[in-house]
């Protein structure tokens, strides 16, 4: 009869799903949501595992520390949403369409909490390095694509500098609700307006 007990519970053992082994990409993209709902305060290794279902020793498998993880974080949030962006919008040859393209990017897709969170928190330091990064490349891509419509360097680096505003400005404007009633239909009015001869 124990026989028949022990081979019942292996039984029951052995239909259980496995659990998933988290990789480091798991983490570091639990950190970015909590990058989302909170900020970099946000990021804390027990608030993590528990929302992961994991033990802190799997984190301590992945990084070393915090600040490790965050840094992990920040690198995705830069690589997805600038990096990986950038040669998709350069290789539109037409640069009228390249511009097009990149407010197609900004304007159409909801808004992004992490950039919001980030842009919060661009004064601290893990945030600031990359943010200004993705912020430099970001506008030297606009400044590329406008001078390639025939403005001037001076003109279309203030020009681009308004763009990025701009962008920053409708993710700001997108965390109010009943906003998007006011926003304007034609985007192709706002390519022609900073698109226009310098």
């Amino acid at each position: 009869m124990v026989y028949g007990n022990h081979t019942l519970l292996y039984c029951r053992i052995a239909r259980q799903p496995a659990k998933r082994r988290l990789t480091r990409e798991d983490w570091t993209r639990a950190a970015l949501e909590a990058l989302a709902d909170g900020g970099v305060a946000a990021v804390a290794i027990d608030r993590l595992a528990k929302d992961v279902g994991a033990t802190r020793g799997s984190f301590y498998w992945h990084f070393e520390d915090r600040r490790e993880l965050i840094e992990a974080a920040l690198a995705l949030w830069e690589r997805e949403n600038t990096i990986d962006l950038i040669p998709e919008a350069d290789a539109v040859g037409d640069p009228a369409e390249r511009l097009r393209f990149i407010f197609r990017l900004v304007y159409e897709r909801p808004v992004d909490p992490i950039e919001i969170a980030l842009a919060s928190a661009a004064d601290d330091p893990l945030v600031a390095p990359v943010f200004l990064r993705v912020t430099r490349a970001r506008i030297a891509l606009l400044r590329r694509t406008l001078v390639d419509l025939g403005q001037g360097e001076a003109e279309a680096g203030d020009r681009a500098w308004l763009a990025y505003a701009f962008y920053i400005g409708h993710h700001q404007l997108g965390r109010t609700p009943g906003i998007e009633a006011l926003r304007p239909d034609r985007l192709d009015s706002l390519v022609e307006l900073l698109g226009s001869g310098g």
